[in-house]
Parts: structure tokens; sequence; C-alpha cells
């Protein structure tokens, strides 16, 4: 069993960091009625007002969807405006709604890299569009050796070394002497006032991003045994960049036709769009969830000549079809409503909880008179 501001930590602070999410943007709590035990939650693409009855009707507590309820801060409500009739509702029947956008876009993990791997694609490095940058951080504190471990586990759980991918926890520690003399008014750990001191210490250095340096800064002094640790901060130049879309390459070398049917496959979708009939055979794509067909612009600049996402629009399928880029347009829906199968997942595994997923009815139908 988690509680509602538990949930919200993992999300928000880890797993799709909410500092990331694009400026317009309006993520996190839509409906919050203060923290309590969540046995049951369910996910959707949109709060809509039927999957919100849903979801009261199924016992869940914690509703989380992918668009926001709200795109902007509320300044009253109005139950003849739909989305706060919506609001309403949730409350009346004991149901919280989260809404977690452009920073699940963006993040390790997210909606991307998601239909990457659904498509045994492998990504490269780097982003289709970069959206900003994370400052990063150079942390070393000095501590005796027989503290090391209490120290840097202290450290690294307040998010201290974490920020290489795959790899979490990481940072070096090097064996010296610390030299320090105790004045008058000191409480000194080891040693006497007013005698120098030669201590056997290490030093531990690790990375931090700007967001976490205070958090792990309280978790060191927590844990040290000194009335005073010795500890630097140094900036770096080595800032993290993150965006929007992924490069990536495919297992296979496909036709166009091959191509839109492998992907009407995997994301289980029954109608796509394109904006050319054929293209010569390729094995790399871009990809961005979601509407993101302007970014076409971009995959050009990285050599890319296929794009897969969605809401194409007229002009800018006219434009890439000039400047010889392919747009796949597998719909807004298409390429994101799938991917709640996958958090649903990673919320079973982070709290061991009850999660379901709410699909709803497709919204775009390709309707042929048939």
């Amino acid at each position: 069993m988690a509680t509602t501001n538990e949930i919200i930590h993992f999300l928000e602070n880890g797993f799709a960091d909410i500092s990331k999410q694009s400026k317009w943007d309006f993520s996190g709590k839509q409906v919050f009625t203060g923290d309590k035990e969540i046995t049951k939650i369910a996910l959707s693409l949109d709060a809509k007002y039927n999957i919100i009855e849903k979801a009261i009707e199924k016992g869940c507590e914690l509703l989380i969807t992918h668009h926001p309820l709200f795109f902007h801060e509320c300044k009253g409500i109005d139950v003849t405006n739909l989305n706060y009739k919506k609001a309403v509702t949730a409350i009346k029947g004991n149901l919280d709604i989260l809404s977690y956008h452009t920073n699940i876009d963006i993040a390790d993990n997210g909606t991307n890299d998601y239909i990457c791997s659904l498509l045994n694609a492998e990504m490269e490095n780097g982003y289709l569009s970069i959206e900003g940058v994370e400052e990063v951080y150079k942390f070393a504190v000095f501590t005796p050796y027989d503290y090391k471990d209490q120290v840097f586990n202290a450290i690294t759980n307040a998010g201290a070394g974490s920020l290489y991918g795959n790899y979490s926890s990481c940072g070096f520690i090097a064996e010296g002497a610390g030299l320090f003399t105790p004045l008058e008014n000191a409480k000194p750990f080891v040693g006497e006032v007013l005698e120098p001191q030669v201590v056997d210490e290490v030093k531990i250095e690790t990375i931090v991003l700007k967001k976490d340096i205070n958090n792990v800064i309280k978790a060191m002094k927590e844990v040290h045994p000194y009335e005073e640790a010795a500890y630097d901060i140094i900036k770096l130049e080595n800032n993290l960049p993150y965006g929007f879309g992924r490069i990536a390459n495919l297992n296979k070398t496909y036709s166009l036709k091959e191509f839109i049917s492998f992907v009407k496959e995997k994301l289980n979708i029954t109608n796509i769009n394109t904006n050319m009939e054929d293209t010569a055979p390729f094995n790399k794509i871009a990809v961005c969830t979601g509407s993101a067909a302007s970014l076409w612009k971009d995959a050009l600049k990285k050599g890319v000549n296929v794009l897969l996402t969605g809401d194409m629009k007229y002009h800018d399928a006219l434009d890439a079809y000039e400047n010889g880029i392919c747009i796949i347009d597998a719909g807004h829906q298409g390429t994101e409503e799938i991917y709640m199968n996958h958090l649903s997942e990673i919320l079973k595994k982070q709290f061991n909880i009850e999660v379901i997923v709410l699909k709803q009815e497709t919204q775009i139908i390709n309707w042929g008179g048939k």
C-alpha cells in the first residue's frame, strides 16, 4: 500500500521529473484532497468524464492521466464548465487526479523510449529536439574512514550519483589525512580543544543535479559525526541536456509499406496517415509521440528521413515532403495511450499496488462509409 504523497514524490522527483515539463504545461496535481492511503490506481490517457466515472465505480482512489485535466491554474469553480464539473465529480467520488504530460514524454523510460522498445529499435544518445539542460555539480565531502559507508549511502539515497542512465550510486573515495584544531567553543568528535589533530579520513566525490543539492547536504549532515562537516560544491560545465523525441536504429531495413504494417501491429491501431506513397528502404527513424509532426526539421538536421509521430498538419506534411522527410502519423492517441500499460507495470513494481488501465474509445475515426 502507498500514500498519495509517496506516489507523487516518486513520479515528480525521480521517474518523471516535473521540473522538466514544458513551460506551457501544467502537470501534477489536478484534483488533490490531501495525503491518503491508496489501494487502487486507475490510469488513462485523458481525464474524460466517463473515465472519471469508471475509476470511481471500480473503487479507485487515484486516477493518473497523461494529458492534464487543466492546462492552467484554476481561479474559481463553475460547474457549468465541463472540466470543473469533472473535478467536483471526482471529489465527491473520493478520487484524486494527477496528470504527467511532457515530463513523461521527456523522461528516460518515458513514452518515446517505450515506442522504440516496442519497435525493437535501439536508441542513439541524445534527443530529437532539445528542451533544456540540467545544471550539474560535483559534491565532495570529507569524513572519518569508519563513517564512509553511512555518509555515502545517505547522499546517494538523497539523489547524488545517479545521472548515468543504467547506473546509480556512482562516486569515488580517496583515503587521506584530515587536519584541524578545535577552538575554545568547539565540541570535537575527535581530539581535544586547542590541540592540533590528524585524523584518518576519506574524501567522497560524486555528481549532483542542482535541484538535489540541498537534499544531499541535509542528508549528509544528518549522519556525519563532525560538529562541522567539510564539503565542496563545484559547478561543472558538462550539463545534461533533455528534450523531446528519439533517434533510433531499427533491427532491419524496411520498406515504407512493411514498416507501416509493423507499426500498426505493435501499437495495435488500424489507421495510419503518411505524406508519401513510398520511400527508399530505411533502418533509422525519428520518434516523437503525441503531436510532433512539426519536428520534421529536427529530423532533417539529424539526417533522418522518416519521422513517426501523430497529428500531422497539411503544411507540415507538404513542407516535409518537399524536403524528403516522410511523416508517419500513427495518431496522437495511437502513439501515447499504449504507454499507460507500461506505466501500470512501473507503478505495480514500485508500490506493489493494484493498477488498472481504462482505455477510452477511439476519438478520431477514419470512416469509409462501410
